[in-house]
This record gives C-alpha cells, structure tokens and sequence, in this order.
C-alpha cells in the first residue's frame, strides 16, 4: 500500500471515530451553541436599543439566527469532523 493510500485510510477510521457522540462533546456543542446564541441575542438586543426597529421582527430575528449558525457551523462541529493530516492537503 502506499503512504497516501495508508494515510486516507488511516484519516477515515479517524473520522469514523471522531463521528461517535459521547457526553464530553455533546456538553462542548451545547455550550458552543448556547454563547453563540447568547451572543446573536446581545448584538440584536443592542441594535434594538439603538433604535434599529427591523430587527424587532420575528422573522428577521429567525433570519439572524439561521445565518449565523450557518456562519459558525464549522466551529460548532469541530470536534465531530479533525482536519486531515497535512500530507493529504
């Protein structure tokens, strides 16, 4: 076998493994997402003080939400999915 073929194998049994949720990373995902949303929760909050009226409405509020999991989403999931080694980049 060759040395790149070995290290894709040897990245996807990573993966596989890396995929299996135990409690230590459900715990991390949870609080990752409960800051990020705090945080959407804050900013919007603090437009709303200063007077930005559109982003009283749910909607908007929804559009915030979904964008900026979308935004963070590979932080969020860090943890489930390791970087490749570097000799396969």
């Amino acid at each position: 076998m060759g040395k790149k073929k070995k290290l894709k194998k040897q990245y996807q049994k990573q993966l596989e493994e890396a995929k299996k949720p135990t409690f230590g990373k459900m715990l991390r995902l949870f609080v990752k997402t409960f800051l990020l949303f705090f945080g959407l929760l804050v900013l919007m909050s603090a437009g709303m003080a200063y007077g930005l009226d559109v982003l009283k409405n749910w909607w908007v509020q929804l559009i915030v939400y979904a964008v900026g999991y979308i935004l963070f989403q590979p932080w969020l999931m860090r943890e489930f999915r390791p970087p490749p080694p570097k000799e396969l980049r």
